[in-house]
């Protein structure tokens, strides 16, 4: 779903695939390179091309819901070619700052495609160049949003105290959106948990119900922020679960699963994968093996449709504690799924 950039007498489709093209053996070889590139050259566009602009970078952060990242990054690949190009050809400043902030928006995506693959340096070369258009449009929510998805890879890397701070500090620069903070606080508490910080988890927590424990599934289009539209509360609900996990609060934890499962809706998308896999988790632990297969095969549907690495790594975490119950037929057809191979 490459951008298409209206006919105008100031910028042409084919004028703007023709400029990539031209500054190929000068502009680094990534999209989100290109990106940082064309933010210090400005030319010209116009503002309905900025519009398009704007909604497909929306609707790509709809399409990752439900497709798999590999299936996604071209497309992603080439939209950010697109708004470099245009970027590179506006003069104007105030159409340059919303350019750069959808650009920030899909290279924040891109990189998030690229984590999700396993693939850490490009993610980080992406998300490299979505804070430099955060830092360009003065753009606090988006800044956010970087932070978090690096609060994931830090974790990811082994370093929860990197990824507290990373979500914690999100929190600061998301500005009035409460379902942005809710996400980022729930981060943070997921993390802090995951340190055996009890008492700054349960804060980091507090606040995440505060803000988000009414929210619904927000349709796309509503004005919710595109990177955010996965969170609400059956999400957050999942989130609580793991951090009452994390420390050891098992009833507590099987509670928030309880809750998730009842408001976690049926759409086939990448969130409810991670969500039945937290449930599962929950009910594991809390010695409810058969509540737990049942949500464990349902996300595992998800994770092999969906290739949903968030929800495969939750998973695995299953092995050891259903191990004690292989002697279960049930139980030994999950663990085989389990695998992953």
């Amino acid at each position: 779903m490459s951008t298409v950039v209206p006919a105008t007498r100031s910028s042409t489709a084919s004028d703007t695939r023709s400029f990539a093209d031209d500054e190929a053996p000068i502009v680094a070889s990534e999209p989100g390179d290109r990106l940082r590139y064309a933010l210090e050259r400005p030319g010209q566009a116009d503002v309905d091309a900025i519009v398009l602009v704007e909604t497909a970078t929306s609707q790509l952060f709809d399409l990752e819901h439900h497709r798999p990242a590999r299936a996604l990054i071209p497309t992603v690949g080439r939209h950010l070619d697109d708004i470099s190009a245009l970027l590179a050809g506006t003069r104007r400043e105030s159409l340059r700052r919303r350019l750069a902030v959808a650009g920030g928006q899909a290279a924040a995506l891109a990189g998030w495609l690229a984590f999700d693959r396993g693939d850490a340096t490009r993610a980080h070369r992406n998300w490299d160049s979505a804070l430099a258009a955060a830092k360009y449009a003065a753009d606090g929510p988006l800044l956010a949003c970087v932070l978090t998805y690096l609060s994931y890879s830090s974790a990811e890397r082994g370093d929860p105290a990197t990824a507290w701070q990373l979500a914690h500090s999100a929190v600061a620069h998301a500005g009035s959106d409460a379902r942005a903070r809710s996400w980022m606080a729930a981060r943070a508490a997921e993390e802090a948990a995951l340190l055996g910080e009890r008492r700054a988890a349960l804060a980091e927590l507090d606040l995440a119900m505060q803000l988000g424990s009414a929210l619904i599934q927000p349709a796309p289009e509503d004005d919710t922020a595109p990177w955010t539209r996965f969170f609400y509360r059956a999400t957050l609900a999942a989130m609580a679960a793991n951090v009452h996990g994390r420390l050891g609060s098992i009833q507590s934890a099987r509670d928030a699963a309880g809750w998730a499962l009842r408001t976690v809706g049926t759409e086939q998308i990448k969130s409810r994968a991670v969500i039945m896999a937290e449930v599962a988790c929950a009910f594991a632990r809390a010695g409810e093996v058969e509540p737990a297969i049942e949500a464990a095969h349902y996300a595992v549907d998800l994770v092999e449709r969906l290739e949903v690495t968030l929800a495969r790594r939750r998973l695995r975490g299953l092995v050891p504690v259903l191990a004690v119950y292989s002697t279960s037929a049930p139980v030994r057809e999950l663990l085989a799924r389990l695998t992953f191979e």
